[in-house]
């Protein structure tokens, strides 16, 4: 029993608290897979550790931070953008005439310069390496235009100058990210060093780097994609091409197990990777696969290093143990036999969980009559409260979908399954007993590292996403990286529809069929977004119901390998689909002319996000690119975010303008929405500040 990883890791926790270290609660597990972890689906805004790291920030540190959210807010260089931009598209213009033969020899002369580059005073004033990246953009402008057929247009440019030069781009969705980050990654692999494109999930990297192949060789570089199905020869040979495209989890996991191979010197480790460079991607030690951490450019710039940097990521392997398969058994079994109120009490918008005194007293006896190991009574609290999370807090469909008898995780904020995480601390076996399905083995960390800790290695870092407005301070403050709000090619046509409000979730899905009904009727498409897998299926039961006649599509992470015949079909006219946060991210909804000419695509918010960023993804797939298109939000006051956000007494002052003041819903609502997510909001900063103080003091260790 004293050998169990159980028992182990509450000694090791025990011992953490003795000295002042930051331990993990209840309220918040990091989960393990031989591939990586994940943070716990819908978890993203736990309650922060009681016992709160004693590592600070210095005052120097933090001053830098300080200075660099409010340059962020402050400098403004789109400008300067623009006008370097237009010279590149007038360098484009001189060589346009050349033949392919001609171009590609062009081509082959820019990417000689571009590894040649250095700082230093150029003719014509600026630096040779600011004049080698314009000649470059310039002649990449050109492969595009031979090669799709189509001029980048002026934003385009933009966003690449300012990936190359390690700026955050927020450009709208539908404005072409894709082609931006290729023609990035094209002058960047022109460097002679590694660069690294991250998507938000692995079908966003395999796809981008199959539309680029014809571009990357007609530039004379090479692209793949690393997957999480790869086995290391391949990934290795992956890793080997001028440009990768992967996802941050494959990146970092790829990282950690190559400083595993290396040993944990940090400096060897650089060394090994830079020599490993060198050598077309060898390494000195077998199991190496990276060549190098220089550049990287980071799609969906928010997801990837915001959301996904809440919790770390860990390389772990799995050590089968029965006594803690039992241990989670009990627990379950024990959690089911106390009540709310009385034996335990729920903080539903921190989702902690805390026995109460008299709930430890039944606890106790309770537990009488099990192994000696429930007799310790700090033991016995700590796994049932873990027992009560997993039954109280995580709900199926929503956190998690049983598929094949296992748990499978739903990144919430993305809706898509992860298949490769799981959770440690015992949790994922608790969880598995409270569905009586067959125990997973329990996983032990090799190696762990934040995602912010892990972008701040790089060289060279540029971002771009569509929502990076409401996150540009805490871009600047983490990464120093100054956001650039790119304007849209064409001028944006979104209607936007008066909110409804509705008293509870049945009144809500009425009021969508009703709304929905007359749009089909008017020769519209329309999206309709939902938070999680259960709630969706729950609308899509609802209007099957009332629309019995309507061809209704859903998409969610259980059949998200249909996502692309889907998408395709979703605008069409009279099409209506219902779809988690995986349609607002990477996915490009084609109308039909006649659903153009009829008001183009109607996007339906059906369930409100945590963060307001979230849901202005989903907004942008309508009216893209010029397209005319309509949005609206259906609002019912017993929403999930309303229920853990909104104290009780402003609810009640809400309800009561609801029914006597119905004029002023639209406007009441809105600053009950705004309230709420900014809570959640704070609540994530907060325990995002508290990793990066971790991240310091560990810089400052030499760790």
């Amino acid at each position: 029993m004293n050998n169990s990883p159980l028992q182990r890791i509450l000694n090791r926790r025990k011992h953490m608290m003795a000295e002042g270290q930051q331990v993990a609660l209840p309220s918040l597990w990091y989960g393990a897979a031989s591939g990586g972890e994940g943070p716990l689906p819908g978890d993203r805004l736990a309650v922060l550790a009681a016992h709160r790291p004693d590592p600070k920030i210095s005052w120097l540190d933090q001053t830098g931070y300080q200075l660099a959210a409010l340059l962020s807010t402050w400098h403004r260089p789109l400008k300067q953008l623009r006008l370097r931009s237009r010279i590149i598209l007038s360098l484009a213009d001189r060589h346009r005439s050349l033949s392919d033969e001609a171009l590609q020899g062009h081509l082959r002369q820019l990417a000689a310069a571009c590894r040649m580059e250095r700082e230093g005073p150029g003719k014509g004033g600026g630096t040779l390496a600011t004049q080698g990246q314009h000649q470059g953009l310039a002649g990449v402008v050109l492969a595009v235009e031979r090669v799709y057929g189509f001029t980048p247009h002026l934003e385009q440019v933009i966003g690449a100058l300012a990936l190359l030069e390690g700026r955050m781009a927020e450009m709208a969705t539908g404005e072409g990210k894709t082609i931006t980050a290729a023609m990035a990654a094209i002058v960047a692999a022109w460097r002679g060093k590694p660069c690294h494109v991250v998507t938000a999930n692995d079908y966003l990297a395999k796809r981008d780097a199959e539309l680029g192949q014809r571009l990357f060789g007609f530039c004379q570089v090479s692209a793949a994609s690393v997957d999480g199905e790869m086995a290391p020869q391949i990934r290795a040979a992956a890793y080997g091409h001028d440009i990768v495209y992967s996802t941050a989890k494959e990146l970092l996991g790829d990282y950690l197990r190559d400083r595993l191979a290396l040993g944990k010197g940090a400096s060897r480790t650089r060394f090994a990777l830079e020599a490993a460079r060198s050598r077309g991607g060898q390494g000195e030690l077998e199991g190496v696969v990276m060549r190098g951490m220089v550049q990287v450019i980071v799609d969906e710039a928010d997801s990837v290093l915001i959301d996904e940097a809440v919790t770390p990521l860990i390389i772990s392997s799995q050590h089968p143990d029965d006594f803690l398969d039992q241990a989670a058994r009990d627990a379950v079994h024990l959690a089911n036999q106390l009540h709310e109120g009385e034996d335990y009490t729920l903080q539903r918008a921190l989702r902690h969980v805390s026995l109460t005194p008299a709930g430890q007293g039944r606890l106790v006896a309770l537990a009488a009559d099990l192994a000696p190991f429930w007799r310790h009574r700090d033991r016995a609290r700590e796994l049932v409260e873990m027992a009560l999370y997993a039954t109280r807090f995580l709900i199926r469909d929503q956190h998690y979908v049983v598929d094949d008898d296992k748990v499978v995780l739903v990144d919430e904020l993305t809706g898509r399954l992860a298949r490769q995480h799981t959770l440690s601390l015992g949790m994922q076996q608790i969880l598995e007993a409270s569905q009586n399905l067959p125990l997973s083995p329990p996983s032990e960390v090799s190696a762990r590292l934040s995602f912010q800790r892990f972008f701040r290695l790089f060289i060279r870092l540029g971002g771009m996403t569509g929502t990076a407005e409401e996150a540009r301070h805490e871009f600047g403050r983490v990464y120093r990286l100054l956001t650039v709000k790119i304007p849209t090619h064409k001028p944006v046509r979104r209607v936007h529809w008066q909110v409804v409000v509705c008293r509870n979730q049945i009144e809500k899905y009425t009021a969508i069929a009703k709304s929905t009904l007359s749009l089909i009727v008017a020769g519209r498409a329309i999206l309709i977004g939902m938070r999680s897998v259960g709630a969706s299926e729950e609308l899509y039961r609802h209007m099957c119901a009332v629309l019995p006649r309507v061809d209704i599509q859903i998409l969610h992470a259980v059949n998200h390998d249909q996502e692309s015949a889907i998408v395709a079909r979703a605008g069409q006219p009279g099409a209506l689909t219902i779809a988690t946060n995986m349609a607002g991210r990477g996915t490009d909804i084609a109308l039909h002319p006649s659903v153009r000419d009829r008001g183009g695509l109607h996007v339906i918010i059906g369930e409100s996000n945590d963060f307001s960023r979230i849901d202005r993804q989903l907004l942008g797939r309508s009216a893209r690119q010029g397209d005319p298109g309509s949005v609206q939000r259906f609002f019912s006051m017993d929403e999930d975010l309303i229920r853990r956000f909104l104290t009780p007494w402003l609810k009640k002052v809400w309800q009561w303008q609801h029914d006597h003041l119905p004029s002023w819903d639209p406007w009441v609502s809105g600053l009950v929405l705004r309230h709420v997510q900014w809570r959640a909001e704070r609540l994530a900063f907060r325990q995002r500040s508290s990793i990066l103080e971790q991240d310091m003091a560990l810089d400052r260790s030499g760790f």
